[in-house]
């Protein structure tokens, strides 16, 4: 019976033993732990991704002129031409016949033109004596010399002839006026004898020929071009299509990312325009954007396509926390999130239970969040801050500099966790630096 009650009442020290042991050490099953990153400097970099299409600077579309056959072709794709060189040739028996017809006729008009002078000479003299004829009858008149119908005659004569002298002066200046006509038909004719020659006009490469040699090609408003050639494709552009909503953040003179698929290598250019003709797709407005790039060894073939990263804000060597960390907020808190201008309330309650003040003065026109600052792995309390520019991954802290080396929370995590070391995770993009005086392990990454 002793030995019953002694076992009994060491069952029941153990049983008292473990009960208290667990009250001291489980933990409670409200309190929460949470991850954090300590706050140190480093680098951010918002930019704006779009795609595009590569284009020569300058191309330009080889039409014809003439219809005709094509008997000649002097280049074709990839030749590198020269401003003025003969690339192609339309065959011009046609035109030719049709200059020594335009020849011929003013050739005729020439003709007619002395013909019509010698005819005003002819007329002319006999005009002249007419007029002293007549003029001799008038004198024979005064004396009584001469008849009516005598003196008559003679006015007649110079009537008829003066008429045909004014008509021998209108068909001299019509055949002056039809050699101009014969002149510009033979010009004409020359010019389109000109045009069966196809001509380079710019100094440069052919991407596209579009005919064959014995096709037959039209000339009109629509007609397809014969030859596109690109002029020094040393340089290239990129033309982009950016949304409304990144628009505003691009200007002149940025530079620019961008890759194209042939090539594992980045290219590096400049915004050189931004247009303004807008298009809408799907009620999505966009707007063409124009970025000037080298392009070494001509790699980048017109058509590619470009994907942009257009880097329109740049801070380097300042303070910078997680995105994570700005979007943070633990349970219960929500009496601490910023009130409208950036803020949370005077004496909002902390995850400790302290109360904190706003500052007194802030520049409402920069962006603000609520950071939480680890003051252990349970107890934290808000900051709130002025944020900068985000590239997606990490955002920059204006006027931060009195939380460097601090820790930010950046999540919570698990009792067992905790527990189990409470290993903070690293930001995959942020690569650990070499602390000072040789290096150093662990803690958050330097940017």
């Amino acid at each position: 019976m002793k030995k019953f009650i002694w076992v009994f009442i060491g069952l029941v020290v153990i049983a008292g033993g473990i009960f208290f042991w667990r009250k001291r050490h489980v933990v409670k099953e409200d309190t929460v732990f949470y991850r954090f990153q300590e706050i140190q400097r480093g680098s951010v970099t918002e930019e704006v991704t779009a795609t595009g299409t590569v284009d020569p600077i300058q191309k330009v579309s080889v039409t014809t002129q003439v219809t005709g056959e094509v008997i000649e072709l002097y280049a074709d794709y990839n030749s590198r031409v020269t401003e003025g060189q003969v690339i192609a040739l339309i065959d011009p028996d046609t035109y030719e016949s049709a200059l020594a017809s335009q020849r011929a006729s003013l050739a005729s008009q020439h003709a007619q033109l002395k013909s019509a002078e010698a005819t005003l000479e002819r007329t002319t003299a006999q005009l002249n004596y007419a007029q002293k004829e007549l003029t001799r009858q008038k004198k024979l008149a005064e004396r009584g010399m001469t008849t009516e119908a005598e003196l008559d005659s003679a006015q007649a004569t110079v009537d008829e002839l003066t008429a045909t002298h004014k008509q021998n002066e209108a068909a001299i200046e019509q055949a002056k006026a039809s050699i101009e006509q014969a002149k510009a038909a033979v010009k004409n004719a020359e010019t389109n004898l000109s045009y069966c020659t196809i001509h380079s006009p710019v100094t440069g490469v052919v991407i596209d020929r579009s005919v064959d040699k014995g096709q037959t090609v039209v000339s009109s408003m629509n007609a397809t071009p014969l030859f596109t050639i690109a002029t020094d494709l040393s340089v290239v552009q990129v033309e982009a299509a950016i949304p409304e909503a990144d628009i505003g953040g691009i200007r002149v003179g940025q530079p620019v990312n961008f890759t194209v698929d042939a090539y594992r290598t980045k290219f590096k250019g400049k915004v050189t325009q931004i247009r303004l003709s807008s298009t809408t797709t799907s009620n999505v407005v966009t707007y063409p954007v124009i970025v000037e790039a080298e392009n070494p060894g001509e790699k980048l073939f017109p058509g590619m396509t470009a994907n942009l990263s257009i880097i329109t804000q740049d801070a380097s060597d300042t303070v910078v926390v997680p995105n994570a960390a700005t979007r943070f907020n633990p349970p219960n808190q929500a009496a601490a999130a910023p009130a409208p201008g950036g803020f949370p309330p005077n004496g909002a309650p902390n995850a400790g239970g302290a109360a904190f003040d706003a500052p007194a003065h802030f520049d409402e026109e920069a962006g603000s969040a609520t950071i939480w600052i680890a003051d252990s792995e349970t107890k934290i309390h808000p900051v709130t801050v002025r944020t900068g520019i985000t590239d997606g991954v990490n955002t920059v802290i204006l006027d931060g500099e009195e939380l460097i080396g601090k820790r930010v929370v950046i999540g919570k995590q698990s009792a067992a966790q905790a527990a189990s070391g409470g290993d903070q995770p690293k930001n995959p993009f942020m690569p650990t630096p070499p602390g000072r005086g040789g290096n150093r392990s662990g803690g958050p990454p330097r940017m």
